[in-house]
């Protein structure tokens, strides 16, 4: 497959999943906010996925999540397994040099003990205004993100988490592309 149809299914298959996140909401209860917040991340040349990096990068953004429509009890437990949408919006730094980048994460989260905790999985798209950082080409400014979570919320409107979050081109944009793993440590308000 060519670089033109690569490039052309992935901004398809986007489309139609961003398309149903927007459209398909009418068919459920409304989506709302549930939490807020800034996370801070780094990673290592060593990925967990992927190949060895050429920088080691920072990331500082702010992170919203949002409760989307779809949710189903698990038994007669407190648990259940709901839909998420988390979006973000921040800085990433590396060779010296700093980008702008935001994501869009459709998620799947598993919550219990009333809200207490929850674990989390999902994979969206990440827009990069760079992602050229000295010798580390990323490939192009489109990305797909993949990421995993733990949170767990303390007190009534504050939470605390840890994820793991997957930067790539899936090789998209080429074999010599390289993404990043980041490890990201997350706060703030919850509603």
């Amino acid at each position: 497959m060519s670089y033109l149809q690569r490039f052309l299914t992935l901004n398809v298959l986007m489309s139609l999943a961003f398309t149903a996140l927007v459209c398909t909401p009418g068919l459920a209860e409304d989506s709302t906010l549930i939490t807020v917040g800034p996370r801070l991340g780094f990673s290592g040349k060593t990925p967990l996925l992927g190949r060895q990096q050429k920088y080691s990068f920072n990331l500082y953004d702010i992170a919203a999540v949002w409760r989307l429509p779809w949710q189903w009890p698990l038994g007669d437990t407190d648990w259940k397994l709901e839909t998420r949408l988390i979006t973000s919006a921040g800085a990433l730094e590396g060779a010296g040099e700093t980008g702008l980048m935001a994501t869009l994460v459709p998620d799947l989260a598993l919550s219990g003990w009333n809200g207490l905790v929850s674990l989390d999985a999902g994979a969206g798209a990440g827009f990069f205004s760079k992602y050229k950082f000295g010798a580390q080409d990323f490939g192009g400014p489109v990305q797909i993100v993949a990421t995993v979570g733990i949170r767990v919320t303390p007190l009534a409107h504050a939470y605390a988490g840890f994820r793991v979050q997957h930067f790539s081109d899936a090789r998209v944009y080429g074999p010599s592309a390289l993404g990043v793993d980041m490890y990201l440590v997350e706060f703030g308000y919850t509603f």
